[in-house]
């Protein structure tokens, strides 16, 4: 199978700083509306948008034995969850979070997921938390990425750009050195460099379109986040259960679109199945199958898949649908 793109994920992890992390309690800005409450769109210019939104993203800075490294993330709940990128805490102790009005607090991690390569951490405080976009993200929209590029001293940096793709499909690698495929992914060109890792992308009414994750490691203005559509549906489950871990199908494939461009033959629309295990395989599911439907929802890009799978739990059994040899046929897997 040839590769679509092949980007070095571990040019884009969060950067890393030999030292004590030495964190400093500071001085609120009393300048800084902290109260908790959903930052909508009820400014009178970009600028107090921005200055509201700004309230409700962190600065991260995560303990290793060499030192620490940075990040970004964001609140997205009023019970202080904030949404990060899994490689900003995997493997890491403490966990150290700036506030926008200059004071810190702590945070523990709830949930991670690396093959989705977001986590969910639980603040020590509660704070302005941002509102989510629930539309169509489209070519062209006008978009803003919030964090912390390089150095906490640049925290709550804000760049501008626009979206210039969709449904990206990415070859990676890890820091260990394994091969990872990161899809579904918006593709804009506000600057991100390390530690913008976890930060919102936002658009123009202040609601969150996706989490930065990566950038291109040749060439400027090509930046990548995951869709908010996935961070919403643990964000949710994890309000009614914070010990939700993410079910699993067993499923690798590609968008049709995507497995089109990988030379094969593929009629109809769905993900188009290259390889299974677990559930899936169980199931009876195999190579160059095409999935169609799940749970009653039809399937058409990876992120339908995604979203839908992780809308339920542990155990469910759900009935899938699948095209092979031109012939519809239906399983029932048991999530993992």
């Amino acid at each position: 199978m040839k590769k679509f793109f092949y980007f070095v994920l571990s040019i884009f992890l969060c950067l890393m700083v030999i030292g004590g992390a030495g964190c400093v309690s500071q001085n609120a800005d009393e300048t800084v509306d902290m109260s908790v409450r959903k930052i909508t769109n009820m400014a009178t210019s970009t600028q107090e948008l921005l200055t509201q939104a700004r309230s409700a993203v962190v600065g991260i800075a995560v303990d290793y034995a060499d030192g620490y490294s940075i990040g970004s993330g964001f609140a997205i709940s009023a019970d202080g969850l904030i949404l990060t990128n899994n490689h900003v805490v995997e493997g890491g102790g403490e966990i150290t979070l700036y506030f926008a009005d200059k004071t810190t607090g702590s945070a523990r991690t709830l949930w991670t997921d690396a093959s989705l390569d977001l986590a969910v951490l639980k603040s020590s405080r509660e704070i302005p938390y941002l509102d989510t976009y629930t539309g169509e993200v489209m070519v062209g929209d006008e978009v803003f990425a919030l964090g912390t590029p390089l150095t906490l001293e640049f925290k709550h940096t804000i760049t501008h750009g626009i979206v210039s793709a969709v449904n990206r499909t990415l070859e990676s690698q890890s820091l260990g050195g394994q091969t990872i495929f990161m899809q579904s992914l918006i593709q804009h060109d506000a600057a991100i460099n390390p530690g913008n890792s976890g930060g919102p992308l936002i658009n123009s009414q202040g609601q969150v379109i996706g989490i930065n994750t990566l950038k291109a490691s040749e060439g400027e203005g090509i930046g990548f986040a995951v869709p908010i559509e996935v961070g919403k549906v643990v964000v949710e489950n994890l309000g009614k259960d914070q010990n939700y871990t993410s079910p699993k199908i067993g499923i690798f494939g590609f968008d049709s679109d995507i497995a089109r461009a990988y030379g094969e033959t593929v009629s109809n629309d769905g993900i188009y199945v290259v390889s299974t295990e677990g559930p899936a395989q169980i199931a009876g599911i195999s190579k160059g199958d095409l999935i169609t439907n799940v749970a009653g929802k039809k399937i058409v890009t990876l992120l339908d898949l995604k979203t839908t799978i992780l809308s339920h739990k542990k155990g469910d059994a759900l009935l899938v649908k699948f095209v092979r040899n031109n012939k519809e046929k239906e399983v029932v897997v048991t999530l993992s």
